[in-house]
């Protein structure tokens, strides 16, 4: 008898255990990095045209943004010194030389 029912909890734990298999392919967010060398003192930078923000250089202070195509306009003293125009693919970080 006891044997029976260690075959039936078996059967019954195994049975149970596959029912929680999902399949599938998961994918995170699509993300891209942008990042600053050079000279960024006093350097304002506006991306597709958004709210300006202050940067830092260095491959460290990578600066998050979708992929695809963007427009990046680098200002210093409210003028322009880059507007450069860049296409991002997923997980990649673009530098950007700022003189």
């Amino acid at each position: 008898m006891r044997v029976i029912l260690l075959i039936v909890a078996l059967l019954l734990l195994i049975g149970l255990s596959g029912c929680g298999y999902k399949e599938g392919v998961a994918t995170g967010d699509q993300k891209s990095y942008l990042y600053f060398n050079g000279n960024v003192s006093d350097v304002k930078v506006s991306v597709d045209g958004g709210a300006q923000f202050d940067v830092k250089s260095g491959r460290d202070n990578q600066y998050e943004v979708k992929p695809g195509k963007h427009v990046v306009t680098v200002y210093r003293n409210n003028e322009i010194i880059i507007n450069r125009e860049i296409f991002l693919g997923d997980g990649i970080a673009k530098e950007m030389e700022v003189k």
